[in-house]
């Protein structure tokens, strides 16, 4: 009795749990995005929930962590929960939830309101060779800030933000701050906000360490470009989703990015275009990891909206190692 109330306490869920359906997509579908350098290895529309108090709903990061096996999902509600993709054939068919955690603050009580608005999701220790010391680094909209926690979402420390990333009268508006956030093995944090800050005179993307260094890059569409998602390769380079509203009626599509940063230099290149005419591909989609070799994960955030899905795709750059 004692185990099932502590369990029940800290998050874990005691058996996994499906909690999404494969999406088979049409040969014809599939073929047409491959030669978009886009090759989907499987589709899953997430549940609304995992049970009582167990929202799923809203996600906008997630981040491979390759010493669990797992992948941690995080939502703009303040939760995050570890799965354990089934793959088969190399393709993924299906999602379990292994735990589900509430961020936290310093005094243990869980995020509520503007201080919940968690967007962007990177991992500490994450490939290291030792199981259960991974550490989440989440970056936040509306109070903007970037937070290091235990992987059950306990508060660790306040990453420290130089001056025009931590006012949050410097952005373009109070849900377009530290959308993203990954870690460079050369740069150590490194985010960005959704939309150029107001001193940027112009409709570049930017990236920023934590420290002074800034790059600016030049989005697919420059009036509806948003910075959603970041993750780092192996080699260092980056990949950054880009998503693009004009309208309800121009509707929504994603663009992908693969940039190296240098000290004073950045090099930047669209690799991957997914228009309106996408299919589920053209969601709203604002998180993305690697997972290994040319492989990722990408989640939609489905705005708590019915007409909306929470997807997750795994998917595959075939041509990713011959951009240069």
């Amino acid at each position: 009795m004692l185990l099932f109330l502590f369990l029940t306490y800290t998050g874990q869920v005691t058996a996994e749990r499906d909690i999404g359906n494969y999406i088979d997509l049409p040969q014809a579908q599939l073929q047409q995005l491959e030669l978009n350098n886009f090759k989907v290895l499987g589709l899953i529309q997430l549940a609304q929930d995992a049970g009582q108090d167990r929202p799923l709903m809203e996600f906008s990061g997630l981040a491979w962590d390759h010493d669990e096996n797992s992948l941690i999902i995080l939502s703009d509600r303040g939760f995050l929960i570890h799965t354990k993709p089934i793959f088969s054939n190399g393709k993924l068919i299906e999602i379990k939830l292994l735990s589900y955690h509430h961020l936290r603050d310093k005094n243990g009580k869980k995020l509520k309101y503007t201080a919940a608005d968690s967007e962007g999701l990177a991992l500490i220790n994450s490939k290291n060779n030792i199981i259960g010391d991974t550490e989440l680094i989440i970056s936040f909209e509306r109070q903007p800030r970037i937070i290091r926690y235990a992987n059950d979402g306990t508060f660790i420390a306040d990453e420290p933000l130089n001056n025009e990333l931590n006012d949050i009268k410097n952005y373009a508006a109070s849900n377009k701050a530290l959308e993203a956030v990954t870690i460079h093995n050369q740069f150590n944090i490194i985010t960005g906000p959704e939309r150029p800050l107001k001193s940027q005179h112009d409709n570049l993307l930017s990236l920023h360490t934590l420290e002074k260094e800034t790059w600016y890059f030049t989005p697919d569409s420059e009036n509806y470009g948003s910075l959603v998602g970041l993750t780092t390769l192996p080699d260092n380079r980056l990949i950054t989703l880009e998503r693009i509203f004009s309208s309800i009626f121009g509707g929504l599509s994603n663009a992908i990015h693969l940039i190296t940063l240098g000290e004073d230099t950045i090099k930047a290149k669209k690799i991957v275009s997914l228009a309106p005419s996408a299919s589920y591909f053209n969601d709203n989609f604002e998180g993305i990891s690697w997972h290994k070799e040319n492989r990722f994960f990408m989640i939609s955030d489905d705005n708590d909206n019915i007409f909306q899905k929470s997807l997750l795709v795994y998917f595959e750059i075939p041509d990713l190692d011959d951009e240069e």
